[in-house]
């Protein structure tokens, strides 16, 4: 077929311009107290009979009572706990709630100029510390874009290295591709990942940028591991092929999130199918909604644009919590908002630059879906995407505009996650 040009969303590039949510818990298992008068060989045949298993019992706390419990294969945490809840001899089952002492904030010299992450009473950003409270570190995030600057102080540390050896015209790791140190070149079907346009180095660092480490910027995984996949060219443009033979990459290196910040106006039937490849290999794709300020459910972008539920749609919001002007929209199309105007992140030779775009509101969503998946390894593209959809901030002016009606909130995502998957 014939290849059809996509762009990067940022910049002067085309494409890259409630109820309380239930407090974090430990996954998988539940705090059981027994009433008075049920010995130890009772309770063993009560978890027996209701599919659980006991994981530790407290010695002194009500006697013997009280134990960790965990559910038998076949079995979630939540049916457990609704059965327990309803024998006589339970007096309680109550999800292991993580504590913490307060929200979390780096020690990065630029941090206070990243409005969306912060925690600011005007509420237009994604409530950053109070998750990194919880949690930091992220699972793996392919980001197919123009590379990322490998030596990056502020991404080193968080870029895949595999046992491959650069330069030396081998396959060392046997994983069917030569050279792919970090990550991979689809346009020239070998080698690293890097970058030399700088747009791809943004989006890692919104995902990933080395947070609490003195130095820069903090990404929404202060660690981690990026996989940079480089099939947008020196000028921001790749062809449907490359980005195909980028998605592959991305989830044979196991990647279960991949950001794609960047879109076309032709629909792909092959760009399709790759799409629907990711989905069977569970990989969720957080897609740019792309920078034409128009509404994509009558003029689409793709892959923003396609229907699979393995693509969450990310259109760009403000410090004032409104629609960015330059942003596509969509109330079927575009799932989420989340902040992409003046956004301060890494960017070529070890440096920082404030772009803005829906390709740098993407991968604040890629960032907390790798926090999801980090915190609860079993979840699935749908668990991510129904979660962070559902758990959003709803300011007034993103109503109609996008699918949810709201904006990414990273806590409350977080918080809910472990009862989605349970």
């Amino acid at each position: 077929m014939k290849a059809v040009a996509v762009a990067a969303f940022a910049g002067a590039l085309w494409c890259c311009a409630p109820a309380t949510a239930a407090p974090p818990a430990v996954s998988g298992q539940l705090l059981v107290g027994f009433k008075d008068g049920i010995s130890k060989n009772r309770q063993d045949q009560i978890l027996g009979a209701e599919s659980g298993r006991l994981s530790q019992r407290f010695r002194a706390v009500r006697n013997g009572r009280l134990a960790i419990v965990r559910p038998r294969p076949g079995t979630s945490l939540r049916v457990l706990r609704r059965r327990l809840s309803s024998r006589p001899e339970v007096a309680y089952a109550e999800r292991d709630y993580l504590n913490f002492a307060s929200a979390k904030t780096p020690d990065d010299p630029l941090y206070a100029s990243q409005y969306a992450l912060g925690d600011s009473p005007d509420d237009y950003d994604i409530d950053a510390p109070d998750a990194w409270a919880t949690r930091t570190g992220c699972a793996k995030v392919a980001v197919l874009d123009t590379g990322v600057d490998l030596d990056h102080p502020d991404l080193k540390a968080n870029i895949v290295e595999s046992k491959d050896k650069p330069g030396n015209g081998k396959d060392d790791d046997k994983n069917g591709y030569v050279d792919d140190a970090h990550g991979f070149n689809a346009i020239k079907g070998k080698g690293s990942g890097e970058d030399n346009e700088g747009h791809g180095t943004h989006v890692a660092g919104i995902v990933a940028g080395r947070g609490d480490n003195g130095t820069g910027v903090a990404g929404v995984c202060w660690s981690g591991k990026v996989v940079p996949v480089k099939f947008l060219d020196s000028r921001g443009r790749g062809t449907t092929s490359d980005a195909i033979a980028g998605i592959e990459y991305a989830v044979k290196s196991g990647a279960k999130i991949i950001n794609c910040s960047f879109g076309t106006s032709g629909k792909s039937d092959a760009l399709h199918d790759a799409v629907k490849f990711a989905k069977k290999k569970n990989a969720l794709l957080v897609v740019a909604a792309g920078n034409n300020g128009e509404n994509i459910d009558k003029s689409p972008e793709y892959p923003a644009a396609f229907n699979d539920d393995n693509i969450l749609a990310v259109a760009a919001s403000t410090s004032k919590d409104k629609l960015a002007s330059f942003s596509n929209f969509g109330a079927e199309e575009v799932d989420i908002a989340a902040p992409g105007d003046g956004i301060r992140s890494t960017y070529l030779g070890g440096g920082y630059r404030v772009l803005s775009g829906t390709s740098m509101a993407a991968p604040f969503v890629a960032g907390v879906a790798a926090l999801l998946k980090k915190q609860e390894s079993d979840a699935k593209y749908s668990d991510l995407r129904a979660v962070i959809r559902k758990k959003v901030d709803k300011p007034p002016a993103l109503k109609g505009k996008v699918e949810s009606n709201g904006r990414l909130n990273a806590r409350k995502a977080l918080a809910a996650i472990g009862d989605r998957v349970d």
